[in-house]
């Protein structure tokens, strides 16, 4: 069964939802007059540039583009199609949808799988807590992780047998081709399946909405990979997906501080000991998309890296990542053979605040670890590569915009103290780096709205103005209904879908806000545009002059494409029909002149 919907429905989420709630989930909102601002979702922000209306429910990206309502806005963020955005906003908002019969070609929808990942989340946490899970449950309170927390976290246990999943899946209903298509199930090629997680303690991965979009799994049996995650899936991307977050976001947006570490545990015990800003990646390096998913939400990233091989070499990817990012980035190096679950055990929660505290700026680590790597270079040449490793990772910087002066000039200061050369040669070798690397960072800037509606000429304008006015000002619809000869057409193709939705909005006596007529696309970019005219329109103000002027516009041009018209059919009439012919057409014409002024009552 799935869910449908009609108009009545999407006014009623548009009624319980507030836009602000929902947006602030994803970005740090601040007021500024009016309006909310904050850093853009949609590209890589580096100044808040997303302004959302509380007032009218609508937001505006003013770098980017992206504008609409609030299932636009889970569109383009959660990439959900338009149903799939009322489905997920009706049972936020605990407004029951009918169901209906699914038709046979139709596609799993994100929130039929996440209903599903949740009930197996739910298994295996009645797995943890029965007979089987005594493991489980001796390994967690081994890592000294409390009861409590254990179930603040859903933490779960996978049995050792092969087809324990399947098994109750078939019990309880649950479709094996959602459990494929999630990963959990793995079909065998003789037929039948397998379950994926087997003998391991389970991790929910929770998003920043609160819905599960995976898991990950540590082996209590002989399996050679220690830990294993969900497979990618419409709901699950390793690369973007940050462990905790929907813990810890809260707090993050309080402190406008995220401390980021690698490991499930690490995560968890942060939260146990207090430490409720904390995060973990998911067995891979840091990305660009989670560390655009974190500066929405802080100003300052603190990673915190085990002090081996593979947490310093994490810490250099990192660095390379956020320098692109506009946010500060401090780096933590834990003592020898320690991880962060470890250390708090051992030394406790001020321990680690007070390394947090004393963090160290990114730019200054990545010197330091040049600076130990040369006092074992005697060689010029070994120097030489040294240097040109750190001066290509700051060209990088400079060249995506990511430092300041006071960054560049500590650059070209340390490194021409280093070389002993003067810092203009420095700045001369920088900017070739930084030519050399143009092309590539100019690739990732965001681009323009691709698609606007045209204004060709007078009329078009003139529609549109029209528009611009009816989206803030519904109850004028009568007035604009009432100028207007019934065959009046729009001749633009992006104007004349919006146009009839508003006359069908207005038909049906709608007298809301401008969002009820923007709920009423389906398309991002078409609501785009909407947005960008509402705003316009409420820019321009003086609601009744101005749809006055655009209607006494409009009506002038349609009688002169009638007279224009007329005058065609009148120079052409005697030749073809003879002079009697065009004294009857003649009066004919005259009475059409005493309709025009029915017609376009507004023509002078």
């Amino acid at each position: 069964m799935s869910a449908f919907f009609d108009q009545t429905h999407i006014q009623q989420i548009l009624h319980t939802i507030n836009l602000v709630d929902i947006v602030s989930t994803y970005v740090s909102l601040k007021p500024k007059g009016k309006e909310m601002v904050g850093l853009c979702p949609f590209h890589e922000d580096s100044r808040p540039s997303l302004n959302v209306n509380p007032s009218k429910q609508i937001f505006k990206c003013f770098a980017c583009g992206a504008g609409g309502d609030v299932f636009k806005f889970m569109m383009l963020r959660e990439k959900l199609s338009f149903p799939e955005a009322v489905v997920f906003l009706a049972e936020k908002a605990g407004i029951k949808l009918p169901e209906r019969q699914r038709e046979p070609r139709e596609g799993v929808g994100r929130n039929e799988l996440e209903q599903v990942n949740r009930r197996v989340g739910r298994l295996f946490r009645d797995w943890y807590a029965g007979e089987g899970g005594e493991r489980a449950r001796k390994y967690i309170e081994n890592r000294g992780i409390s009861e409590e927390t254990a179930e603040r976290f859903g933490l779960g246990w996978a049995p050792a047998e092969w087809d324990s999943l399947s098994k109750t899946a078939q019990k309880e209903s649950i479709p094996f081709d959602h459990l494929v298509k999630l990963g959990l199930l793995i079909q065998k090629e003789q037929g039948g399946y397998y379950d994926r997680f087997r003998e391991r303690v389970i991790f929910p991965v929770i998003d920043a909405m609160g819905r599960v979009i995976g898991f990950g799994g540590r082996t209590l049996g002989d399996d050679p990979a220690k830990y294993l995650n969900s497979p990618e899936s419409v709901l699950f991307d390793k690369s973007r997906a940050l462990y905790g977050i929907q813990a810890a976001k809260d707090h993050i947006v309080k402190e406008r501080k995220a401390i980021v570490v690698e490991g499930y545990t690490d995560c968890i015990m942060a939260h146990q000991f207090g430490l409720t800003n904390v995060v973990a990646t998911l067995g891979t390096a840091l990305t660009s998309e989670h560390a655009q998913a974190l500066s929405r939400y802080a100003d300052q990233i603190v990673l915190v890296f085990d002090s081996d091989m593979a947490g310093a070499k994490a810490a250099d990817r990192a660095i390379e990542i956020f320098f692109g990012q506009h946010i500060e980035v401090k780096l933590v190096s834990l003592p020898k053979g320690m991880d962060p679950c470890d250390y708090l055990l051992e030394y406790g929660r001020d321990s680690l605040a007070e390394l947090v505290g004393q963090a160290t700026e990114a730019l200054e680590y990545k010197w330091q670890r040049m600076l130990h790597r040369l006092e074992g270079e005697d060689s010029v040449n070994g120097r030489k590569r040294a240097v040109e490793e750190f001066l290509n990772l700051a060209a990088q910087a400079f060249s995506r915009g990511g430092l300041d002066a006071i960054s560049r000039g500590f650059v070209l200061n340390k490194v021409a103290k280093l070389v002993g050369q003067p810092a203009d040669e420095v700045y001369k070798r920088l900017g070739q780096l930084e030519r050399r690397l143009g092309g590539r960072a100019a690739s990732g800037r965001p681009q323009s709205l691709k698609q606007r509606a045209a204004v060709t000429d007078s009329y078009t304008s003139s529609i549109r103005q029209m528009l611009e006015i009816l989206l803030n000002r519904s109850d004028l619809f009568e007035l604009a209904k009432g100028a207007l000869p019934a065959d009046w057409k729009v001749e633009d193709p992006i104007l004349r879908p919006i146009a009839e939705r508003i006359w069908e909005y207005g038909a049906q006596g709608g007298r809301g806000g401008c969002v009820e007529i923007i709920a009423m696309v389906e398309s991002t970019e078409l609501s785009k545009i909407m947005t960008d005219m509402a705003l316009e329109g409420e820019q321009r103000g003086n609601f009744e002059q101005s749809l006055a002027d655009a209607l006494s516009n409009i009506q002038l041009i349609l009688a002169d494409r009638d007279r224009q018209e007329i005058r065609e059919h009148i120079a052409t009439s005697e030749e073809k029909y003879g002079a009697a012919a065009q004294t009857a057409m003649l009066k004919d014409i005259q009475s059409k002149l005493r309709e025009d002024k029915r017609r376009y009552p507004m023509v002078r």
